[in-house]
């Protein structure tokens, strides 16, 4: 019995006016609404969108510019600048070109792609524009070479027996000239860009 009254003296000698009101239940606090997703995503009271991270020193991320607010002439100037990356990287052979015979009758197109490493490296497919017999009309260049200022070509028009080569150099700034050899012919050829 005494524990109840000394627990009631004691909490009334530790309140501020040091009587027992102190216990007296007080009233209700004002009710906080709860929070809502939009109250949430707010930027908090004082915020200001130029400040900067301490760490980084630079502006707050503002997130994605629209694409309706994208200034025009910045987005071609950047497309422009990525096509220029593009033909820089690009090697002096890549593009459509074409072999002909001396009399100007066309044998074969060659699409080829240098890969940005000049005359060093590159691939290409072929296709036959005479027609013909020939079952496979079309393929991939077995070999795209260099001897010397010569432009070597190897492919193979059916099988490993039917090889087709194009040797061929540079003439000034007109076509380049040179041969063909397909089953034991040699053909005098042009090739040039298309």
């Amino acid at each position: 019995m005494l524990l109840p009254m000394f627990a009631s003296a004691a909490l009334a000698a530790a309140s501020p006016g040091g009587t027992a009101d102190a216990l007296a239940p007080s009233a209700p606090a004002a009710a906080v609404p709860a929070p809502t997703i939009d109250s949430l995503l707010q930027p908090p009271a004082g915020y200001n969108s130029t400040d900067t991270d301490e760490d980084a020193g630079t502006p707050a991320p503002q997130g994605p510019i629209p694409y309706g607010q994208l200034d025009g002439k910045a987005y071609d100037d950047a497309m422009k600048n990525a096509a220029a990356v593009a033909r820089q990287a690009a090697g002096p052979l890549d593009g459509g070109w074409s072999l002909a015979a001396a009399d100007g009758h066309r044998l074969y197109r060659f699409q080829l792609q240098g890969h940005g490493y000049g005359l060093l490296e590159a691939e290409g497919a072929w296709r036959d524009l005479d027609g013909g017999s020939r079952l496979k009309g079309s393929g991939f260049l077995e070999q795209v070479g260099y001897a010397g200022d010569q432009l070597m070509l190897r492919f193979y028009e059916a099988d490993p027996a039917d090889e087709v080569v194009v040797t061929v150099k540079p003439a000034g700034t007109g076509p380049w000239s040179g041969q063909l050899r397909r089953h034991g012919a040699v053909t005098q050829v042009t090739f040039r860009k298309d």
